[in-house]
C-alpha cells in the first residue's frame, strides 16, 4: 500500500472537461494528483483536466513538486521490489519463481555475467564480405596487431 502524506488536500470538483488556461494550477492540487497517480504526469494531467505539457511545465518550476513526484515514484518502485522478492521466494509456483529469477539475473545479475551486460557482447556486421567483431559499446575486441591476413582455402574433402 502507498504511504500517502497525511496532509494531502482534496482536488476540487471541476465542472469543465478541460481546465481553462486562465485558471492557474495550485501547488496543493497538483501535489495530490501526483500522489494519487504514483508520480505519473500523464495520469495526473488527466485527473486535473490539463495537458501533460502544461502540468510538466508547472511541476518543473517547483522544487517541492519535483521532490513529491520523485518520492511518489520511489514508493512505486519499492512496491515493485516487494513483488519481485515475493515472486523469487514463491514456494508454491515454481514457474513464477523461475521467471522472476531469470528477470533478476538478466537485470541485476548482468555484472555477474548473466544476460547481456556491458562489454559482454559480440556483434557481427557483414555488409560486403567484411566481418567486424566489436564489443557492445562499439570498441574493438582486439587491436590492429591481432589481425590475421590471408585467404580462405576451401577443403576439397568437405562434404
Amino acid at each position: 500500500m502507498v504511504d500517502f502524506p497525511r496532509d494531502l488536500q482534496p482536488i476540487p470538483t471541476q465542472p469543465w472537461s478541460e481546465r481553462p488556461d486562465s485558471l492557474p494550477l495550485q501547488i496543493e492540487e497538483v501535489r495530490t494528483a501526483l500522489w494519487l497517480e504514483s508520480g505519473s504526469i500523464p495520469k495526473a494531467a488527466i485527473r486535473l483536466k490539463v495537458t501533460s505539457h502544461r502540468l510538466r511545465r508547472f511541476i518543473s518550476n517547483s522544487p517541492r513538486l519535483l521532490a513529491e513526484q520523485n518520492e511518489a515514484r520511489e514508493q512505486l518502485a519499492d512496491k515493485a521490489e516487494e513483488n519481485v522478492k515475493e515472486a523469487l521466494f514463491d514456494d508454491k509456483d515454481a514457474a513464477r519463481r523461475d521467471s522472476m529469477s531469470k528477470y533478476v539475473l538478466s537485470s541485476l545479475g548482468r555484472l555477474r555475467g548473466y544476460g547481456t551486460g556491458p562489454g559482454k557482447q559480440i556483434n557481427i556486421n557483414s555488409e560486403g564480405g567484411n566481418i567486424l567483431i566489436q564489443w557492445a559499446d562499439g570498441t574493438s575486441v582486439s587491436n590492429d596487431d591481432d589481425i590475421i591476413e590471408g585467404t580462405v582455402v576451401e577443403d576439397e574433402n568437405a562434404a
